[in-house]
């Protein structure tokens, strides 16, 4: 169920000590730096003006078509952006994960072309337009935090239509786990393994293949001791061999500092 409260003004004085907030706000500061590209000011700025959004796993947090939406910060959890086809289908066109701005593109267009939900419990922060709109008057390094990270989802997207459109099933999945490995940040970890709630099914959603096809690719990744997958856990046995398969290069999930976003 959603649960909504004001941002406690003590996580929004936390911008340079997320430790002392009652939640991990660690990922979320490191977007609004690298990604967004804004000072510890504006961050703190952003944050006055945030709610905090307690979401249930496969709770819709915005409905595709709303207009005036508020911008989506998402503190933990993973979540979903979805399109729903003229059948009823739905089709996942993007994962997010901690720290992710999750409708930049759609705050700064003023309507909603996507629904997003979540795949596990979340927090979110959410900051009302109404309330937005006039900070940015104020602090137009907000704005362009907005459009990098509209552009960086952008990058993204492009990698997806390409390796979703041409490759094979084996080369699909493969380049999905490099991506979110690579982002949820276990290259900077002992271990590649890590929680990983998406289940067969919504990898399917995501990669166009039924359960059973994305099953059949999983044992295949697995006998190839790449990776093995099970109980909401991804181990990466062999991260080289892993991106080979996939023809995976992470440039395009980087920053122009070299950050990886």
């Amino acid at each position: 169920m959603d649960r909504t409260a004001a941002l406690p003004p003590e996580a929004a004085a936390a911008a340079l000590s997320p430790q002392s907030s009652a939640f991990d706000l660690a990922p979320l500061l490191a977007t609004l730096s690298r990604r967004m590209g804004l000072s510890v000011v504006d961050q703190q700025a952003l944050l006055s003006i945030a709610q905090l959004r307690n979401l249930a796993k496969g709770e819709l947090i915005v409905e595709e078509g709303s207009e005036s939406v508020p911008l989506l910060l998402l503190c933990s959890g993973v979540a979903r952006a979805t399109r729903t086809l003229e059948g009823g289908g739905q089709q996942i066109v993007s994962v997010c994960l901690p720290g992710d701005p999750l409708n930049p593109g759609d705050f700064v267009l003023g309507r909603a072309g996507i629904s997003i939900s979540t795949f596990s419990p979340a927090l979110v922060l959410s900051i009302p337009a109404a309330e937005l709109h006039p900070l940015l008057e104020l602090r137009p390094a907000i704005v362009r935090g907005l459009w990098r990270a509209t552009a960086w989802r952008a990058s993204v997207q492009k990698e997806w239509l390409i390796w979703l459109g041409r490759k094979p099933a084996e080369a699909r999945l493969a380049h999905l786990l490099c991506e979110i490995a690579c982002r949820s940040g276990s290259s900077r970890r002992e271990s590649d393994d890590f929680e990983f709630p998406l289940t067969q099914r919504e990898l399917g959603d995501i990669l166009g293949l039924s359960t059973v096809h994305v099953n059949r690719v999983l044992q295949q990744l697995r006998s190839s001791k790449l990776v093995d997958l099970s109980r909401g856990r991804l181990i990466i046995r062999d991260r080289a061999g892993l991106y080979q398969a996939a023809e995976f290069d992470p440039a395009y999930l980087a920053m122009p500092d070299g950050t990886r976003g």
